[in-house]
């Protein structure tokens, strides 16, 4: 038998050789590419996860307000100095927090309590839906807020502390108002006449 292959024979075998090696080199670039690609993409899910929980945790939670007969009053000397301040824009949408806070502590009140704060409520409703009212007829609601707040404070007497009572004589409503300090500052009036009144006694 005579072993010997012809020249184009070998040729060919080497080719084939050659691309078969070829072939495999290939096959092993594209294994180890798609291997890299999977780890890439592993790594890009496990940082956007990642970055999703610390960014959750991040944010902290802001609590609510107590609906407390305390943060009724505080609402109502932010609506009182707006009004001291010839601010009117911001009472109806004051009020109307100060309607919804009310009416919340009103279900964990009694007796007197649970009414006054239910008139404050009212009234404060009835003040936050003068949105496009002149300044004169939100000082006449805040009027109404404030014989109501009197009375909440009348039935719940640790509330007067640290709080003052005054009357203007020149108001066209309700006269009294409460403040949270002892420098007088009229909302009836404004700038027009901030020091009109005088500091008066606890009484509706």
């Amino acid at each position: 038998m005579d072993c010997r292959q012809s020249p184009r024979s070998a040729s060919a075998i080497l080719g084939r050789l050659h691309w078969d090696i070829e072939g495999a080199n290939w096959m092993r670039k594209t294994l180890r590419s798609e291997s890299h690609h999977r780890n890439v993409m592993a790594t890009a899910v496990f940082v956007l996860l990642a970055s999703s929980a610390c960014s959750t945790a991040a944010v902290p939670s802001v609590p609510k307000a107590a609906a407390t007969p305390e943060e009724v009053l505080r609402l109502y000397e932010q609506i009182r100095a707006s009004l001291a301040s010839d601010e009117g824009g911001l009472v109806p949408g004051l009020s109307l927090r100060l309607a919804a806070v009310a009416r919340e502590a009103s279900v964990e009140a009694s007796g007197a309590t649970r009414s006054s704060l239910q008139e404050v409520s009212a009234s404060a409703e009835a003040l936050g839906a003068l949105r496009r009212s002149s300044i004169e007829d939100l000082r006449l609601g805040f009027g109404n807020v404030s014989r109501a707040v009197v009375e909440l404070i009348l039935a719940d007497e640790g509330l007067a502390k640290g709080r003052f009572i005054f009357r203007c004589p020149m108001s066209m409503g309700y006269k009294k108002w409460v403040q949270a300090s002892a420098e007088m500052e009229n909302p009836y009036m404004g700038s027009r006449m901030l020091q009109c009144g005088s500091e008066t006694e606890w009484k509706p």
